[in-house]
């Protein structure tokens, strides 16, 4: 996406913080809300694409409650439990020109999307691990939340890189990624087995109480910061920017069309996380993507082009 469009984009959105909290399986509420649409019946969603969200044990509970069949949105709109984690969203810029950029399917920018720790976990963070730097647990050269450019700054537990396109409807997350779970866990399994990592010299804590931090406090983060990212990411995508058509890469294809070399990305991350989010396998290439004269290029080299897509 060429910069100068990408920074209207995000000069038309609201400065102001935004709200997020996340309990684990509420992307399945969120997905229904849109699938349902101004009313339709069970029925008709086991038969389209969102069927298996039927099956979660929260959304059975939700349902059983509702036996005349009939479903609309508000149904699905406000959803609340105890283990609900709270975070703040904020949006940045991913590359600086409209040339070709690190792990981009196309040249130009993606906008960034991050899952930014509250308050709640940040006092308990500091007091713990007491940091000396901003960067412990994330990697400066990644779309993290920079301390430069917000007067308020927070630490980044995930985000998603966006390329999208208004007049095709059209959006490809290009990845969702966190350093700051590798990290964590990285370090405490280095503790474990004897070892001192780096990153505790970047800290004034004990073994102890990093140990504290990562088993007591992060712990609920662990299973939940992929389904809060991609949940956070597809909302956005749908209710800021109004597109519908959302693509997502394979793990193959995405490695190779954005050029992604040394270490691999969690293979779960670009499988069973779409396909849990009722992504659909397809060969069809997004509008936008397809005209892209790079893109053209990479896929010459290539046997089979795949994409996971979802239709709201």
């Amino acid at each position: 996406m060429r910069k100068e469009i990408l920074d209207e984009v995000i000069a038309c959105l609201s400065e102001e913080r935004t709200l997020f909290h996340y309990f684990k399986g509420q992307y399945a509420f969120f997905l229904l809300f849109c699938a349902t649409k101004e009313q339709c019946s069970v029925n008709a969603i086991k038969q389209s694409q969102f069927q298996h969200l039927l099956n979660q044990p929260d959304i059975k509970s939700l349902l059983s409650h509702h036996g005349h069949g009939k479903l609309t949105p508000e149904l699905f709109e406000h959803t609340w439990k105890e283990t609900s984690q709270p975070f703040v969203l904020t949006v940045d810029r991913w590359g600086n020109s409209n040339r070709w950029d690190y792990q981009t399917t196309r040249k130009g920018c993606n906008l960034v999307l991050q899952l930014n720790f509250s308050e709640k976990h940040n006092r308990a963070y500091h007091r713990l691990v007491k940091p000396d730097d901003d960067y412990i647990f994330n990697y400066n050269g990644h779309p993290v939340m920079d301390r430069n450019k917000r007067t308020l700054y927070r630490d980044t537990l995930a985000w998603a890189r966006i390329d999208f396109d208004l007049g095709s409807n059209e959006a490809l997350i290009e990845e969702i990624q966190s350093d700051w779970v590798r990290s964590v866990l990285h370090c405490l399994k280095g503790i474990k087995i004897g070892s001192t990592p780096w990153h505790l010299e970047w800290c004034k804590c004990k073994q102890e109480a990093f140990i504290t931090y990562a088993e007591k406090v992060l712990e609920p983060f662990y299973n939940i910061w992929s389904e809060a990212m991609l949940t956070a990411a597809i909302r956005f995508i749908y209710t800021e920017l109004g597109i519908r058509k959302i693509y997502y890469h394979t793990h193959e294809t995405g490695q190779r069309i954005k050029q992604v070399f040394g270490g691999s990305p969690p293979r779960s991350i670009y499988s069973d996380l779409p396909r849990k989010f009722c992504f659909q396998i397809t060969n069809e290439d997004p509008e936008f993507i397809k005209t892209d004269r790079g893109f053209k290029r990479k896929k010459r080299n290539l046997k089979q082009v795949e994409w996971y897509k979802l239709a709201l």
